[in-house]
């Protein structure tokens, strides 16, 4: 069995992530298990909040599509 991810570099990762999961009938990626938020997990892991949106992704609640993975990308050259 073969896993797919898309990726995409843009500005505001949870923006694209919600209006695709909206769009393809997806849902924004559920928290790890054992944490009710994204922000449990970061506060938990130490992640700062001005890099909370570094990051975002959708997944087919039926666990068919692919997931769709978001990240930050401001413009400048890659690192």
């Amino acid at each position: 069995m073969h896993t797919v991810q898309i990726v995409f570099a843009c500005e505001n990762p949870d923006r694209l992530a919600t209006f695709w999961a909206a769009a393809l009938g997806y849902i924004l990626e559920p928290p790890p298990e054992g944490y009710t938020t994204w922000n449990d997990f970061a506060d938990e892991v130490g992640i700062p909040e001005e890099a909370r949106n570094d990051l975002s992704a959708c997944v087919d609640p039926a666990g068919v599509g692919p997931r769709i993975f978001f990240e930050k990308y401001d413009g400048g050259k890659p690192n």
